[in-house]
Parts: structure tokens; sequence; C-alpha cells
């Protein structure tokens, strides 16, 4: 029976140091492949209308040539970055990838939700779809597709219909966490159950585990593929490729690549003892979610204390800059549920450890 690899990739910044090529290192594995996925974290332009943001993610345009020469065949614009630079700079990046021949899912000219994506290779029929989270409205002209249950369960209905198998993209979670919350590994069963055959997370910039649920498979996060690793902590440096193989019933068979992020942005596939570490780590990751140890309790506990650290540091930068309007957003989310159970997570484990 005919067979498509799939590999796929976390996020994709394009930034450079020491004038090193970003996939040098890995395209030898990248170009083993049917189909070659990944999440573009960045904006194809330096023009446009910038963001009141802490980190606005641009690159300069023909560094869009790297993503053809590393046989990115599809990418997902669906993320929190897309728009650091108005519709302006998201325009001119639907524009090098066209140029390329790059298939993009998740965004798209116009006012309406942008359309899936349908691909075939070798017989088999494949279709895409991409989704964000965050706190964003799309500049008229243009749509950034949303993460929303019932809007994404209603796309893998209808392209099922179509398709052989469907491939969902989410850029979700929390960032710098290595564990998905109790809702994301819900909305990834109910996203199973209602048709898709596999999942490809990523935006918490750190690996997270898989899982085999019921006919599919769900990655929770990539991390970071190709990437400025020294914004985050240490550890964040490792990274994988995930390659699926399908026939036309199903996903025959998966494995990952375990790589690491180099000093100069690059990421390359992992030896010896790193290798093993990586490898560990994810087993570990993984082995916590399809045992169901993933409670609501157990990841405040876990994520508390980090990401009010980070969020608020943010928000320095955003006060520092822009004055009243992100001090009023701070005093808001201080006092959400979300960070409520991030205090009461705190205590708990505190608490935990002193006894």
């Amino acid at each position: 029976m005919r067979s498509v690899r799939l590999r796929a990739v976390g996020d994709v910044l394009l930034w450079m140091r020491n004038g090193k090529r970003p996939f040098d290192l890995v395209r030898h594995e990248l170009r083993q492949k049917d189909l070659l996925f990944g999440n573009l974290e960045t904006v194809l332009s330096e023009s446009g209308t910038e963001s009141k943001k802490r980190w606005v993610n641009t690159t300069p345009p023909e560094a869009g040539g790297y993503l053809k020469e590393a046989g990115f065949d599809i990418l997902s614009v669906a993320n929190n970055h897309t728009l650091d630079m108005g519709r302006e700079g998201f325009e001119k990046t639907l524009e090098g990838l066209e140029a390329r021949g790059i298939a993009y899912v998740g965004g798209g000219r116009g006012d309406e939700e942008p359309p899936g994506l349908i691909v075939e290779r070798n017989g088999i029929r494949f279709g895409f779809l991409a989704y964000t989270t965050g706190r964003f409205r799309s500049p008229p002209g243009v749509a950034v597709a949303k993460l929303k249950k019932k809007s994404v369960i209603d796309d893998i209905r209808a392209l099922k219909e179509q398709t052989d198998h469907v491939v969902v993209s989410l850029h979700w979670g929390i960032e710098n966490t290595y564990y998905p919350s109790p809702d994301q590994v819900g909305l990834a069963h109910a996203f199973i159950d209602s048709g898709a055959t596999l999942i490809l997370g990523h935006h918490s910039h750190t690996i997270q585990g898989l899982e085999r649920y019921n006919d599919g498979l769900i990655a929770y996060s990539l991390g970071n593929f190709q990437f400025d690793t020294e914004l985050f902590k240490e550890e964040v440096n490792s990274t994988m490729i995930l390659s699926v193989e399908f026939d036309r019933h199903g996903i025959r068979d998966y494995t990952t690549i375990p790589c690491v992020i180099n000093s100069d942005f690059q990421p390359e596939v992992a030896e010896g003892r790193t290798r093993e570490l990586v490898e560990r780590w994810i087993a570990k990751c993984s082995e916590r979610v399809y045992n169901g140890g993933v409670t609501r309790g157990w990841w405040f506990e876990e994520i508390g204390e980090d990401y009010l650290l980070y969020n608020l540091e943010s928000y320095r930068y955003r006060i520092r800059q822009h004055g009243l309007a992100p001090l009023i957003e701070c005093g808001v989310w201080l006092v959400t549920p979300f960070c409520l159970n991030c205090y009461a997570g705190m205590i708990r484990r505190r608490l935990r450890q002193e006894t």
C-alpha cells in the first residue's frame, strides 16, 4: 500500500547569527519527506505598522528563500506574531511564500475565516487547518484563524469529507511550560474524535509530550525549531523533528528525531548523550499525559510561578514603553481567574515542599 511521510517542526524565526544559514545542519533530515510542515513565527517584511508588544518578530523578505531551500511545503501563519507588522507585513509575508511556491494555512486575504488547504501526495489526500490563540484582532482585509472549539470541529468535519486525513496545527498553550493544560488535552481529544488524524502543537517554546489517542496522534508542542533560544530558559534549546508515516487508512508509524538549537540559532540533530537526554525528556512528558497525570491542580502548581513572572516582566516592559494602557491591562490581568489559580498553585507547591 502506498504511503506518505509527513515531517513537521515547530516555531521558525529565520533570524541568523554569524552568517550561518538557518537549516544547513538539518537539511538532510528535512528533505526525507513527502510533505514538510512548520510554523512561521515571523513576518517576512521590515515595513508596516509595528505592534506595541515586547517582542516584534520581523525578518528581511529575502530570508524566505531559506524556507524554500529547506524544502518546506506548507507553513502555518496562524500565530501571535503573524500580525507584528500589521496588514502590510502580513500581506508581504503571504506574497513571499507564494513567490516561492510554499503553501500556507491559518491566514489569508479577505475578512472571512481562511479556508483549509487540501494537498495530495501518492494518491492520499490531506486536509490542513491552522489556528491560534491570543488577544488580537485581524485588521480589515486580512484574517487569521482563531482557536474556537465549535468552529474547529465544524472545519474538521467538513474537510474530512473531502480528504483521507485532516492535520490540525494549533498555536496554543502557555509559554515556557513543559506540559499541556487539562483543557488542551480535552480539546485535542475532541478534535481527534471529530475526525482529525494528527494535531501539531506549538507556541510554548518547549517540547511537550506526544499521545496516541484513538486513531490519531497528538504532538502537544513541537517546541522551537529554528529560533533565538537566548530569549528563554537554558533548557529550551532542545527540539525535534516529528516524522509520521501515513497510508490511506491511518498512521502507520511515527518517530521523533531529537535535535538541539546551537548558539547560531541553527537546529542540528542531537548525538550521543544529548540525544539520549532529549529522548528521555520526550518520553517523560508523554508518559504523564497518556497516564492521566496532567490534572488541573498539579498543572497550576507546575506552571504558576513561571507564568506569572514571565508575564509580569513583559508587562513591565510594555508599561515603560507605552504607559497607562498596559498598566490598566496588567491590573485587570492580575485578578483574572487564571492568575488566581496560579496563586493557589504556587501556595500549594510551596506548602508541599516545606512538608
